[in-house]
């Protein structure tokens, strides 16, 4: 009978799956460390268990890592931080030399 706690599949080598996401989400929190797990789980087993399709489950859970960093980063970088595109740069130079005319005619 197959071990329904501890599947072969989550076995490879001398480190359990459970101890690596342990490991990799330890200093994680909520969806964070959800997507982590989930990531590591996916790709842990994909050969032994479900192949393509794990590797499709731990992709969305990477790209919801991903947007859940990017929202982070959004809302944490103050807004002094951010650094002027080319095109925003260009409206402040012209913005800049208007005035300049404008006050010297």
């Amino acid at each position: 009978m197959a071990d329904a706690i501890n599947p072969s599949h989550y076995k490879q080598g001398k480190v359990e799956c459970i101890d690596a996401i342990e490991s990799a989400t330890v200093h994680k929190t909520g969806l964070e460390a959800f997507c982590v797990g989930n990531v590591i789980k996916y790709i842990w087993r994909y050969e032994a268990k479900n192949g393509l399709e794990d590797c499709k489950k731990a992709r969305y859970y990477l790209d919801k890592l991903i947007t859940c960093l990017e929202e982070k980063e959004n809302k944490i970088a103050p807004k002094s931080s951010k650094i002027p595109s080319q095109k925003e740069m260009k409206k402040v130079s012209e913005w800049i030399e208007a005035i300049t005319e404008s006050l010297e005619n």
